[in-house]
Parts: C-alpha cells; sequence; structure tokens
C-alpha cells in the first residue's frame, strides 16, 4: 500500500493523480494566469523531480552560438554570441535581466562588404561588477554599465582584432592585446590611454599576434605575460612605464588564456601555427609556471615550469605513451629552414583550432575546498586539474637537483556534449565560478553544470556511488520566433522548436491539467466573476 501511495502521489510536471494531491495542483493552476508563472513554476516541477531545467531563450535563436562569456556571480553571467548579442543571463530565475545589444553589429571590411563583428571576450572591471568591458574582432574596445544598462564608450584600441582585456583592481585601470602585437594600458578614472607599446620593426614579436594576457595580481602587481602565436612569453615590467623584460618559449602552441594566482601563472593553448613557431604544431594544454622565477628571468631550463598537463591525456597510462612518444619525435619534429608566411594570420589558426578542439580552448580558476582548480575546456571535453592548495614550493634554483618539469594527468574530465541531442555540436566556450560550470556549445545551446559537494563518507560499512564530476542544473536552448530565426543545427536536434509549437503545447497540457483536477477553464473563470463581484 505505501509503495502504490507513494506511486500515486508521484508529481512530475503537472501530473497529479493522487486525490489528496489535487489541491495543491488547484493552487497552483489558480496562480498561473501569464505565461511567464507557468514557465517559472514548470522550471522548478523540472528541478524537483529531473534536477535540472530546460529554457528557450530568444537570444540564442537570432545571436547564434555563444562566442564568449563572463560570470558576475554564482546566479548572473553576461553572454555574447555569434552576430555581435550580448545580454546578461540569471539563470536561477531562468530570465534575461537585460539586453546590452539587441541588435547585430554589421559593419563593413576593406572590401565594403557586410562583415558582423563578434565579441571575442568580456571581463568586468570593477570589483563591484558594474562596469564590463568587451572586445571584438574590429579591435573595438566597449565599456558597459550594467546598472543604467547603457554604453559608457566605444573605442578602437587596436588594428586587429582585440583578443584579450584584463582588469588592474590595483590602479583602476585595464589592460588590453591584440593581433596587432600592441599591448595598451587605459585608466578607467582619468578616461585615457595610460601607455600604448608596439614592438619596433625587425624586433623581437614584431608582427607576432597576441592572443592572450595576464597581470601578476596582489603578489607581483607590476608584472605583465602577454602570449603569442609564436608559443612565446613576453614578460613585462609596468612599475614606471611599459618595459619587456625577457621572453620565454613556451611550445609549439596558441596560447589562449592566462591567469595569475599568487605564486602560479597558470596558461592554456591549444594546436600551435608551424607558420609562426617554426616548428611541428604541438596539441598544447595547461602550463603553470613559477610567477617567483619568472620575474627574476628564469626560464624553462633553469625550471620556472613547475607542471604540464598535456593534451589528449586522459589517465597516467595515456601520460607515460605521451612521454615517451614526446621523445622519440622531437628530433623529427623540428622543422628547419620554415619562415613565418606574411600571408598568415593568427585568426586562421584560432578557427582550426576552434574547430578540431585540440588543445585548451579556454580555461577557468574555481577553489575546491582548501585547493585551487583549473577547469579547461580541451580536446572538447570539460577536464580540471589539481592547482594544489597554494602553499609556495621551494623556488628551482635554490634546489642542489635540478627539478624537472612534471608530467601529470587531468584529475577529472568530463564530457558535456552528452546534454545536447546534436551528434555535430561541440563545446566552443567555458566559464565558472565556485562549483558551477558554464558550457557554451554549437547547437546553439548554453548548459550551467554544478560540481558535487565532495567529502561525505558515510557509514564505515556503506560504500556510496561515487558522485559524478558535474550534475546538469539548467540546459538553455533556442527559442523560435519565426522559421527563420532558428537555426537548421537546432531544428534537426529538436523539431519541436518551430514557432508556436511550445505555447500550444502548455495550453493543452493545462487543460488537461485543469479537467483532472475538476476544474475547467469555465469554472475557473466563473470562479474569477465571483471573487470580482464580491471584491465591488
Amino acid at each position: 500500500r505505501l509503495r502504490q501511495a507513494a506511486f500515486q502521489a508521484d508529481i512530475i510536471g503537472y501530473k497529479a493523480s493522487a486525490p489528496f494531491a489535487r489541491p495543491i495542483m488547484k493552487d497552483k493552476l489558480e496562480g498561473m494566469q501569464v505565461l511567464g508563472d507557468v514557465h517559472s513554476s514548470y522550471c522548478q516541477d523540472q528541478r524537483r523531480c529531473e534536477g535540472s531545467s530546460e529554457v528557450y531563450l530568444e537570444q540564442l535563436s537570432v545571436g547564434g552560438q555563444i562566442t564568449a562569456m563572463t560570470p558576475l556571480d554564482k546566479a548572473h553571467i553576461v553572454c555574447a554570441s555569434t552576430h555581435g548579442h550580448m545580454w546578461v543571463y540569471n539563470w536561477r530565475e531562468n530570465q534575461v535581466i537585460s539586453q546590452l545589444r539587441s541588435s547585430s553589429m554589421v559593419l563593413s571590411d576593406e572590401d565594403g562588404n557586410p562583415e558582423v563583428c563578434k565579441v571575442r571576450r568580456m571581463q568586468s572591471l570593477t570589483q563591484d561588477g558594474r562596469v564590463l568591458g568587451s572586445t571584438d574582432e574590429r579591435g573595438m574596445v566597449c565599456l558597459w554599465d550594467l546598472f543604467d544598462l547603457s554604453m559608457i564608450s566605444e573605442s578602437r584600441f587596436h588594428e586587429k582584432a582585440c583578443t584579450s582585456i584584463k582588469p588592474d583592481y590595483w590602479r583602476q585601470s585595464f589592460a588590453t592585446t591584440g593581433e596587432d602585437s600592441a599591448v595598451i594600458l587605459y585608466d578607467l578614472a582619468q578616461e585615457q590611454v595610460r601607455e600604448r607599446y608596439l614592438p619596433p620593426p625587425r624586433s623581437d614579436g614584431n608582427g607576432v599576434p597576441n592572443t592572450c594576457l595576464g597581470l601578476g595580481g596582489d603578489r607581483f602587481p607590476n608584472l605583465m605575460v602577454t602570449g603569442g602565436a609564436d608559443g612565446k612569453l613576453r614578460i613585462w615590467d609596468q612599475s614606471a612605464s611599459l618595459k619587456r623584460m625577457h621572453t620565454i618559449a613556451l611550445a609549439s602552441v596558441l596560447p589562449t588564456q592566462c591567469f595569475a594566482i599568487d605564486w602560479q601563472l597558470i596558461i592554456s593553448a591549444s594546436l600551435g601555427d608551424s607558420s609562426y613557431t617554426g616548428q611541428k604544431a604541438d596539441r598544447g594544454g595547461v602550463y603553470v609556471y613559477d610567477l617567483r622565477m619568472l620575474a627574476e628571468g628564469y626560464n624553462n631550463r633553469s625550471g620556472a615550469l613547475v607542471v604540464k598537463y598535456p593534451s589528449g591525456v586522459t589517465d597516467g597510462s595515456d601520460l607515460k605513451e605521451k612521454e615517451s612518444s614526446m621523445r622519440s619525435s622531437m628530433k623529427s619534429s623540428r622543422s628547419r629552414g620554415s619562415a613565418r608566411s606574411a600571408k598568415s594570420s593568427c585568426s586562421s589558426a584560432a578557427r582550426m583550432a576552434m574547430e578540431t578542439g585540440i588543445g585548451g580552448m579556454d580555461l577557468a580558476i574555481v577553489e575546491e575546498g582548501n585547493s585551487k582548480l583549473a577547469v579547461s575546456l580541451m580536446d572538447n571535453v570539460v577536464k580540471a586539474f589539481d592547482l594544489g592548495t597554494g602553499e609556495e614550493i621551494t623556488m628551482a634554483k635554490d634546489l642542489e637537483v635540478k627539478r624537472k618539469t612534471q608530467m601529470r594527468p587531468p584529475l577529472w574530465e568530463f564530457d558535456a556534449s552528452e546534454a545536447v541531442e546534436n551528434d555535430y555540436a561541440t563545446a566552443c566556450a567555458l566559464t565558472a565560478i565556485d562549483r558551477y560550470v558554464f558550457v557554451a556549445s554549437t547547437a546553439p545551446s548554453l548548459q550551467i553544470w554544478r560540481r558535487p559537494l565532495l567529502g561525505y563518507t558515510g557509514h564505515s560499512d556503506f560504500v556510496p556511488a561515487p558522485l559524478p564530476s558535474l550534475e546538469l542544473r539548467q540546459r538553455c536552448l533556442p527559442l523560435a520566433l519565426n522559421a527563420h530565426d532558428v537555426p537548421d543545427e537546432a531544428l534537426l536536434a529538436d523539431p519541436t522548436l518551430r514557432p508556436g509549437y511550445a505555447l500550444a503545447s502548455v495550453q493543452e497540457r493545462l487543460e488537461a491539467d485543469r479537467k483532472r483536477c475538476g476544474m475547467t477553464l469555465g469554472n475557473l473563470h466563473r470562479r474569477q466573476q465571483m471573487l470580482e463581484g464580491l471584491k465591488a
């Protein structure tokens, strides 16, 4: 009897078969007079029953796939799409709370042909999260006020695509770099460019596109690091004026992201471009450097590179095979006499890497208890790497025995594409904050995942089932307004996205629920009329 009662009382969506559960459904259905209330209540039912909800967003239909994301807090995230749209999304309330750019930014290229201006990177530039900075492929940098929902300024900082923007809270400024090899420091208080550096002709770094930028943080406030398409890291000093200190060869890779945490510098890199590196392209991965040694001018041979998490490795056995293959191919992989081609560009290399998904495409740093994790979008899957507790290790220069770079496998990996009902969709952007990981795909879709809480062991005689690396909390899909707004890939993945299907389905199910609960639409309207008469 208990099992039968539990089965009858189970509520899934709007279904309630038990008689004693019908009053709950009546109260819920009486308050559903607005489509937004229906949408919110349905998402709550989905989370209770399935653990995750499914939301349809108009922005994914008209804007295309997401190209850049940055979290504001645990509930809010700023997204930018292929066609130039930008919006702030609250995934807990299932609502787009503000639209920064609602129409596509269509400009003209050098030949006068229309070209969509796609956002490359976004970053919150103030500690309270009010000012947001965005960069695009035309070298434009836009400053947005998220409180007034207005654009503060729009200026062209670079002649080519602006690839990175990072805030400097200590100086109340931010730094940008781009494919024109320029590095620009902008003062937010004075609203003017503080300094601009462009490598002189025929010097190191001239003509090499910069693909990422990182600042030293609180520990090294005067230190700056830029990564180029030639697979090199350039260390800068901005104490008095912007001055390049030295250059370190990373590998034949394309750096994509750079973060500094205390004494560690974490860099993600994807498949390299041989036309710039002059060597056989490497798959890339995640690299952890010692900022203390970089500040003093030490390189990889001196032990500045502490740990490397190579691409294409899933466990320890793959790591051993990777090391043996690297030793045997180092001599044959160097291409002698190869020079950089003037016609090749970093944009083509970046697009090629994005299409293949080889190497680290995106990176975010989160905390896991007392330790820190580097969550990376690598090889089309989400991988996490343990960065340790942050305790300082002995510098390599102080050791009697020379320290070698450690090769480590990922802590865990997870294929987020399983939540997308499309065999051809792949992950294209990632960001994370606290326990939440946001993954965008080419479907287009947006997925919000949550890392489970660790540390619960239970009774000594009870062995709990292993927890998954990530738990799906929400999946956002495109909402169709008309037949032309839905990409062909989205319709192939889910034919129910055709215009009018969702609204008609909700109305039919609401009517069926009211009939099951002994309430028809006529009775509901008659009851409302009686209440209005009593109030009058």
